[in-house]
């Protein structure tokens, strides 16, 4: 993370500054650096609503940038919030919020936190009074407490590295806009962003795009309104992302750059690199297409298996064409590794396990073992679920809410306790692509009576246990009669090479409990999301630092949970085939889902 360059500004957020009744036209003066600037005022879109106004600078040396008071962004991501600013020297300010102090230092580029997540801490917007941890907010989960050992919650982060400009006065200091919003950006997927007409916050419950999907010409203003990029915008969107996978990625062993990442920073390790340095010149290009060429380019340099998506898009021919190296390499890495995955371990294994069961249904048993298939711990139908606990319906269920995961585990676990005849549960997660860890810890808690997971947090140190509350008998509220549910079955856990993210968590919990895993190595996906904009309006998200998921021993658990039991593949049918001039072999594997099968494996495991 030693990059230096002169940054000149941030994004295209306009045609310069538009000439409007809100721009001051004299320029006023900085007292502690002379740096004329210009003022704004400007709406703020909150979750599609009119939230007021507010005022950014744009400095006459960073004219395309948008800077805001720390005060202000504070106000924005936490309404009713205050930062007080005291000067406590030349250039030196100390700010407070409820969560903690920040010492900046405008000459030296510094800002110091004793506690970083305190701090920037949005999750009682979630849950009142909760800690800056992890929790997507589904109702019949809440979020207790965390633990931490290890490390520390106090930060510096030395902006002078990258160029960055922070700025005071006599009263407030203010910070480049995607630089405060890079800060603050969380694990929920709060996300705020100005394109200097207008500045969009989303409270947004997972790592997709909620700002465009508030404003879909939010990002058109800032990129496809033209074709040329500004100069100083240019400059400051490169620093700006380079110091956001500098410190913010969480380097969760998936890439074969993230040792030089680590150790030297983004911008050294494209340097050091012979296609790396295309890739810093079309980062740094003025013109559009080259930076989509160059952010394409930088997916494959951080591709980790599906958290990290640094474009959201695909190479295009032009692309191919003039950058055939660059192509290559990313089609090597991300599109080979992708297309494979899917094609070997996912593409037909849901069609040919309704062909093994004859039915689409969720729940089949046989003898004395019962499976339970769903394919995502994604929250599908939170609004289903806020209803119940709002009283204003009834609880979700298979008809109502068919492909909501929590709906499908409960139908069967509900049926399989009240057969006499099951006394086995398997839970196949065998091309399940993850989702919310809310899910998670309710599936646990009713298997085993978990109720927390570990991670690491890879920017302080930390080790961090996050534990939480389940409302175990689904009735509407926490109480002790949650503590009465017991299910006496025998859990067997079916994955595959396709099982990621929190399908790769949910084994990893339940190996460390003792509970039998059967099938493939699972696929990985250690870390938490985090959804970022680039300076300029993009879209993006990585493997978060916050986050990297743990087992019992503290050990990174992406590179898959290793079955007690494997199921041979040679047992199924395979062939290969050709597909955009790449051979793939095709597994047919039924033998996954024959229930007489694994009735001996768990007989055998728990006798």
């Amino acid at each position: 993370m030693i990059m230096v360059i002169a940054v000149q500004g941030f994004v295209a957020c306009s045609d310069d500054n538009d000439n409007d009744d809100n721009s001051v036209q004299q320029p006023e003066t900085n007292p502690d650096d002379q740096t004329a600037y210009t003022v704004k005022t400007v709406s703020v879109n909150r979750d599609g609503n009119n939230s007021g106004t507010v005022t950014i600078r744009f400095y006459e040396d960073m004219p395309s940038v948008p800077y805001i008071s720390v005060a202000d962004f504070q106000n924005i991501v936490v309404p009713s919030t205050t930062v007080s600013v005291t000067k406590t020297g030349t250039a030196t300010y100390e700010l407070k919020n409820a969560g903690g102090t920040l010492i900046v230092n405008t000459i030296d580029e510094t800002c110091a936190f004793d506690d970083f997540l305190g701090f920037t801490n949005q999750m009682g917007l979630v849950q009142a009074g909760m800690e800056n941890g992890y929790y997507d907010g589904l109702p019949f989960v809440r979020f207790n407490r965390q633990t931490l050992s290890g490390g520390s919650p106090a930060l510096t982060f030395d902006y002078s590295s990258y160029g960055i400009n922070l700025r005071g006065d006599e009263t407030m200091v203010y910070f480049p806009f995607a630089t405060l919003a890079d800060l603050y950006a969380d694990l929920y997927g709060h996300n705020t962003a100005c394109n200097g007409k207008e500045v969009v916050y989303a409270s947004n419950d997972g790592a997709d795009d909620g700002i465009g999907a508030l404003n879909e010409d939010f990002q058109k203003e800032n990129l496809l309104k033209n074709k040329e990029r500004k100069a100083d915008m240019v400059a400051y969107n490169y620093a700006e992302l380079c110091f956001t996978i500098d410190h913010f990625y969480g380097m969760p062993t998936g890439s074969s750059f993230e040792k030089s990442i680590q150790e030297k920073g983004l911008d050294k390790t494209l340097e050091a690199d012979a296609n790396g340095q295309t890739v810093k010149q079309l980062l740094l290009s003025t013109n559009i297409d080259d930076y989509a060429d160059g952010m394409c380019s930088l997916y494959a340099y951080l591709y980790d298996g599906g958290h990290t998506k640094i474009w959201l898009g695909t190479p295009s021919t032009t692309f191919a064409e003039r950058y055939p190296s660059l192509y290559n390499y990313y089609d090597e890495r991300v599109s080979v590794p992708t297309n494979k995955k899917i094609l070997q371990y996912g593409g037909m294994t849901i069609p040919e396990r309704e062909m093994v069961f004859g039915d689409k249904n969720t729940y089949h048993k046989k003898g004395n073992t019962a499976i339970c298939h769903f394919d995502k711990f994604a929250p599908n139908d939170k609004e289903a679920w806020n209803n119940y606990y709002q009283g204003k319906a009834p609880r979700p269920t298979l008809e109502t809410s068919p492909n909501d995961p929590m709906t499908i585990f409960l139908d069967a676990l509900e049926q399989a306790a009240a057969d006499p005849e099951v006394k086995n549960f398997v839970l196949d997660l065998s091309v399940n692509t993850g989702g919310s860890s809310d899910v998670v810890m309710a599936m646990t808690s009713l298997m085993f009576n978990q109720n927390f997971f570990r991670a690491y947090n890879v920017l302080t140190g930390q080790k961090m246990e996050w534990h939480y509350d389940v409302d175990r008998n689904f009735d509407g509220k926490y109480d002790a009669l949650d503590e009465n549910v017991h299910y006496d079955l025998n859990f067997c856990v079916l994955i595959g090479p396709i099982s990621f993210s929190c399908g790769n968590l949910f084994p990893s919990l339940c190996k460390d409990a003792g509970l039998l895993i059967v099938g493939q190595k699972s696929g990985g996906g250690s870390c938490a999301v985090g959804a970022y904009r680039t300076a300029d309006g993009f879209y993006y998200q990585i493997s978060a630092a916050r986050a990297r998921l743990s087992d019992v021993n503290w050990q990174n658990i992406n590179d898959g949970i290793t079955p007690h039991v494997t199921i041979d593949y040679a047992k199924g049918i395979e062939y290969t085939y050709e597909k955009d001039g790449h051979d793939y072999t095709l597994y047919f594997y039924k033998n996954f889902w024959d229930l007489d099968n694994l009735s001996t494996i768990i007989g055998d495991y728990y006798k």
